[in-house]
C-alpha cells in the first residue's frame, strides 16, 4: 500500500524514548516517501517542538507517539495536543504506536484523543495503512 502524496508531503513529529525506535520509525516512515520528520524523546519534548515548529512556520501536521515515556506520556502529550487554544494544534491526527496491547490503555487513548492505535510490532504496511485511515477519516 503506498500513501497518497498529499500525505508524503506532511510534517511528522516521532516521539518515543528510545532512540533505537525513533530511528526505526523514521526508516520506516522515509520508506513511505515522508521526509519531513522532527523527532522528540518525551511528550513534554513534543508538545514543545509542535509549538515551536508552529512558530517557524513549520507546522507539524501529524503525531506518532509512544504511550509510555519518562518525561510526559503519549497521553500527557495528546491531552495538551486537544486542549490548545490553537486550532491547528487542537486538530492534530495522534497515531499511538505502543507495545501496550491491554484494552484498558486503548481506552485511555481514545478517550484522550488519540485518532488511532497500533501495537509492536508492526510491519510498514500496518503503520501505512493507520496513517491512511486517520488521514482518510479526518479528511486531511
Amino acid at each position: 500500500m503506498d500513501l497518497p502524496d498529499h500525505i508524503k508531503t506532511k510534517h511528522f513529529l516521532v516521539c518515543d524514548d528510545y532512540e533505537s525506535m525513533r530511528t526505526l520509525i523514521t526508516e520506516e516512515l522515509r520508506a513511505m516517501g515522508i521526509e519531513q520528520i522532527t523527532l522528540a524523546k518525551s511528550g513534554k519534548e513534543g508538545f514543545s517542538l509542535i509549538q515551536s515548529m508552529n512558530k517557524v512556520g513549520r507546522p507539524i501536521e501529524f503525531v506518532i507517539t509512544d504511550l509510555m515515556m519518562e518525561d510526559g506520556s503519549g497521553l500527557d502529550l495528546t491531552a495538551e495536543i486537544r486542549k490548545s487554544v490553537d486550532p491547528r494544534v487542537k486538530s492534530l491526527p495522534v497515531l499511538m504506536l505502543t507495545s501496550k496491547a491491554e484494552i484498558s490503555y486503548v481506552l485511555q487513548s481514545l478517550k484522550a484523543g488519540v485518532n488511532n492505535y497500533i501495537v509492536k510490532p508492526w510491519t510498514q504496511e500496518d503503520l501505512t495503512k493507520r496513517i491512511a485511515e486517520v488521514c482518510s477519516k479526518l479528511k486531511i
